[in-house]
């Protein structure tokens, strides 16, 4: 009888436990989904701009190959340059893949001239004045659509400013080559919309919103100084 009793106390206990230890469970899994609801509305409403928060590449993926196929031609290593120009391609192709505008056909025609490049790079016949003439127009394609994507995003997405401002880095290099012109033009715009860039972070009442305002026709700009030089 006293071991009956004795069983069954412990029978009592271990239920006791289990339901301290499912109560504590519960609490924690209640804790933890407070925590990530509070954490998840911080990302969907903190506006503040962080730098750190740039999804883009400061270099892109084909802008790293072509400039390598540029070296490789100008030391007569065609092998390599083509297989630069080959990845390069395939860059570029998954950059402006989203992009349904009104280059979309432009840039397609732009990519298959890149791989008749390629194979006279093969042949040893492409020169890297050819090569940087041949993916100039694709790559500022994909620059117009980066502008298009910017236009696209809501006023409180923390990585807008951000996404500006590396497509401008990009536009500024691209046209580091180009005809005076063209390179004075592009460097004139780019200053402006950094300027504009600037006071609308860290400018003060009325001023904040005209840059706002002004940096939306700033980009209708850009992208029109781009279709005019592809």
């Amino acid at each position: 009888m006293k071991t009956k009793f004795i069983f069954s106390a412990a029978i009592a206990a271990l239920g006791i436990g289990i339901l301290q230890t499912g109560c504590e469970s519960r609490k924690k899994a209640e804790a933890k989904y407070e925590a990530d609801s509070l954490k998840d509305d911080k990302v969907a409403y903190d506006t503040t701009y962080k730098s750190e928060e740039i999804a883009e590449p400061v270099l892109a993926a084909s802008e790293k190959h072509f400039d390598a196929a540029v070296k490789y031609l100008d030391g007569k290593d065609y092998k390599h340059a083509a297989t630069e120009i080959g990845e390069g391609i395939t860059a570029i192709r998954a950059e402006g893949a989203l992009d349904k505008g009104e280059l979309k056909i432009e840039f397609s025609k732009s990519v298959k001239h890149l791989e008749q490049l390629q194979k006279l790079a093969g042949e040893g016949k492409l020169t890297s004045a050819e090569l940087k003439k041949g993916f100039w127009p694709a790559e500022m394609m994909v620059t117009h659509y980066a502008i298009e994507k910017w236009e696209s995003l809501p006023e409180f997405e923390v990585k807008s400013n951000d996404h500006l401002r590396v497509t401008v880095d990009g536009l500024e290099r691209k046209t580091a080559d180009s005809e005076a012109s063209v390179k004075q033009e592009g460097k004139k715009l780019v200053s402006e919309t950094r300027a504009l860039l600037q006071t609308a972070e860290h400018g003060a009442g009325a001023d904040v919103q005209k840059a706002k305002e002004d940096l939306k026709h700033q980009t209708a700009k850009l992208k029109a100084y781009i279709k005019k030089n592809i």
